[in-house]
C-alpha cells in the first residue's frame, strides 16, 4: 500500500511516499479501515522533528497521522459497533502498527463514531483531535456551563475555531483572538467579540473570565492568572510540559487553603461517545469544521509546512484515497 513514511527524525523532507506492507487482520477489538482522508496536526510534525521523542519515542519507519475518516475494511474479533463498508471517523496511533498518511491503517473501536453525513470525508478527519481537544478542554477541565465568560486564544486555529462553536452552542458569553484577518470569521462562529491580538492583549483589561482556553499553547497561567474570575476561574491550556504540570500542581495544592483560581492542561482522550457527540453537533449544523486547504497524499510536505507556519484558518486536510 502507498504510505507516507518517516525513517529518521528531521524536517518535511523526511517525509517519503513510498510502498509498504498492509497492516494485519485486525486484533480484539481493532477495526482496519480504508483511508479516505487525514488530517495535519501539531502533534504530526511535533512527532516527525522529534520534539516529543522523550514522551512518545518513535520505532522507524513510522507512518504519521492521528486523525482519520474512512470505511470499514475489516473488523477483528469483539468489535460489535461496525460492519465492513460502514463509513467511521477517529483516532489511530501512529506507534501501533502506523498511522493515517496510509491507505490502510488500524484503530480501535473505541476511538472510533459513525461519521457524520453532512460532512466530506476530509471534513470529518479534521475533526477528531481538534474537535476533542476542544470539547474536553471546555467541558472537562474548564467546566464551562451556561452563562459564564470564556476566553479562546487563538480562536481561528484548528482547536480553536471549534472551541468558539462548542462553547456558544453550551451558551457561554464568548470572546475569541485572532489575527484581523480572522475577525469576522472568529464572531461568525459565534464569539461575542472578537480581539486583534497584535492590538490588544486580553490579559491586559480589566475584564475577569471564567474560563481561559488557551488553545494557541502560547500564554502561560501567570499571563492569565489575573484576568481569571475569583470565584473560581479556570485556564485551560492545550501546551503541555513542566511548567503546565506545576502550575496545575501548584493551584490544586493553594485550593486547599482557599485558593480558587486553577489551572489544567489537556490531553485528547480518544472516547468513541465524545466523537459521536460532536457528530450530533454537526448534524444539528451547530458545529462544522473549517478546511484552510486540502492537500493529496503525495504532498505531504507542502502540508507539514504549511502548518508549522500557522496563521492557518481552520484545518489542513490530506486526501488519501
Amino acid at each position: 500500500m502507498k504510505a507516507a513514511v518517516i525513517d529518521a527524525y528531521g524536517g518535511s523532507d523526511r517525509l517519503q511516499i513510498r510502498e509498504i506492507p498492509e497492516p494485519g487482520e485486525p486484533g480484539p477489538g481493532q477495526v482496519r479501515l480504508r483511508v479516505r482522508a487525514a488530517s495535519v496536526n501539531p502533534i504530526d510534525w511535533k512527532m516527525r522533528r522529534g520534539s516529543l521523542r522523550f514522551v512518545m519515542p518513535a520505532k522507524f519507519p513510522l507512518v504519521l497521522g492521528h486523525d482519520v475518516a474512512g470505511e470499514v475494511d475489516a473488523i477483528g474479533p469483539e468489535v460489535t459497533r461496525f460492519e465492513v463498508g460502514d463509513p467511521v471517523f477517529g483516532l489511530v496511533d501512529p506507534r501501533a502498527p502506523g498511522g493515517s498518511y496510509a491507505e490502510l491503517a488500524l484503530a480501535r473501536e473505541s476511538a472510533l463514531a459513525p461519521m457524520p453525513q453532512a460532512l466530506s470525508f476530509e471534513e470529518a478527519a479534521a475533526l477528531p483531535v481538534a474537535g476533542l481537544t476542544a470539547l474536553q478542554a471546555l467541558r472537562d477541565k474548564g467546566e464551562l456551563v451556561a452563562g459564564e465568560t470564556v476566553v479562546i486564544n487563538g480562536a481561528s486555529g484548528g482547536v480553536g475555531h471549534l472551541a468558539v462553536q462548542i462553547a456558544h452552542t453550551v451558551g457561554a458569553r464568548v470572546t475569541g483572538t485572532s489575527s484581523r484577518p480572522s475577525l469576522d470569521f472568529v464572531r461568525s462562529l459565534g464569539a461575542g467579540e472578537a480581539i486583534d491580538y497584535e492590538e490588544e492583549d486580553f490579559a491586559g483589561r480589566d475584564d475577569a473570565w471564567d474560563v481561559i482556553f488557551d488553545a494557541a499553547g502560547n500564554r502561560t497561567y501567570q499571563d492569565c492568572e489575573p484576568s481569571l474570575s475569583r470565584d473560581g476561574g479556570i485556564y485551560v491550556t492545550t501546551e503541555v510540559g513542566p511548567r503546565s504540570f506545576l502550575n496545575g500542581l501548584f493551584t490544586g495544592l493553594a485550593g486547599l487553603f482557599g485558593q480558587k483560581r486553577r489551572a489544567r492542561w489537556i490531553t485528547v482522550a480518544p472516547k468513541a461517545e465524545d466523537l459521536a457527540f460532536l457528530a450530533r453537533l454537526v448534524e444539528q449544523g451547530r458545529v462544522r469544521p473549517e478546511i484552510h486547504e486540502v492537500f493529496p497524499l503525495s504532498r505531504i510536505r507542502e502540508a507539514h509546512d504549511l502548518g508549522e507556519r500557522g496563521g492557518v484558518r481552520g484545518k489542513i486536510a490530506v486526501r488519501v484515497g
